[in-house]
């Protein structure tokens, strides 16, 4: 199941991962779904700081893993704009500094980047052969990113995907869009959200399970892995609303909170290559999020989120 000519990781028994990023939204679930069966070591930002080379090294090699799976991003997508050092720094650079450490070690890489990667300029999902066209400083990064991830190595695999959350709010931004709509919604009957960009919400859960549903097929090379689907953000707030007993309209928002950032208004993944393969097993994006909400994790953020 590998890409074309793309030779297979070779895991040995017990098997073992390296996750950084491992206190994030998506890394805390990642140690969830690989702590049955593998051995995994946690790394958070505290353990390494992957704009240093250095700093990746010494764990890496200390750690002899099989897999490094880096979560690691700046993804404060306005600020990025004008902070493009910083942006570069951790999507590309530092994205390049895990993925040759691994390869140093022997071990391969699986990196995750973003939807951003695309302008938006379409009524069609896209697939991974689809040409990338980022619009602004964090879709540039990101692609940079994971082309030295796949350059690093013929073993290595990108996951793109968008619209993340989860029980754990991310490092970064603190709070995610489920928190958000909460906690707009408190006392209130009505809210306005964006509709102007279309895109596909994305359980950390579910990423989780397909990442290992990936690795342990052994697959390499670039993949889009999101919820099945499409919806605004309105209507993603309207859903979690709605499917949380909340009372209140969502009202739809034409224009972007920023509408002098360039940002892409159209970017529905499809999972082509997952698809292909006989690989996905993610679900339509409504499911999911029903299935979060739902879950004891998603009942503990509601306690957090004070709603």
């Amino acid at each position: 199941m590998n890409g074309k000519d793309t030779p297979a990781p070779s895991y040995s028994s017990p098997r073992h991962v390296v996750i950084i990023g491992a206190n994030g939204a998506l890394g805390s679930d990642l140690v969830k779904v690989f702590r049955d069966g593998w051995q995994v070591t946690g790394l958070t930002p505290e353990d390494l700081d992957v704009r240093d080379l250095q700093s990746v090294r010494r764990p890496l090699v200390a750690a002899r893993a099989d897999l490094v799976i880096n979560t690691a991003a700046y993804n404060l997508v306005r600020e990025a704009e004008a902070n493009s050092d910083e942006a570069y720094a951790v999507n590309a650079t530092g994205a390049g500094h895990v993925a040759a450490v691994a390869r140093e070690v022997g071990a391969a890489c699986l990196h995750y980047s973003s939807d951003y990667v695309f302008d938006g300029e379409t009524t069609r999902p896209y697939t991974e052969a689809d040409p990338p066209r980022p619009v602004n400083v964090y879709g540039a990064s990101k692609l940079a990113g994971e082309r030295a991830v796949l350059e690093a190595s013929p073993r290595n695999l990108v996951l793109r995907t968008t619209g993340l959350y989860g029980e754990t709010p991310t490092v970064t931004k603190g709070r995610n869009f489920v928190q958000i709509v909460w906690q707009m919604a408190r006392g209130r009957q009505e809210i306005a959200i964006s509709e102007r960009e279309v895109c596909s919400p994305t359980w950390t859960l579910e990423l989780a399970r397909q990442t290992r549903v990936v690795i342990e097929a052994d697959a390499s090379g670039l993949f889009h892995a999101v919820s099945e689907g499409a919806c605004t953000w309105r209507e993603f707030a309207q859903a979690v609303l709605d499917l949380s007993g909340e009372r209140v309209i969502v009202r739809g928002q034409p224009q972007a909170l920023d509408p002098g950032l360039a940002r892409p208004r159209f970017t529905v993944l499809e999972n082509a290559r997952l698809r292909a393969l006989g690989l996905n097993i993610m679900k339509p994006w409504r499911a999911a999020l029903e299935e979060f909400l739902r879950s004891e994790g998603g009942a503990r953020l509601r306690t957090l989120s004070g709603s």
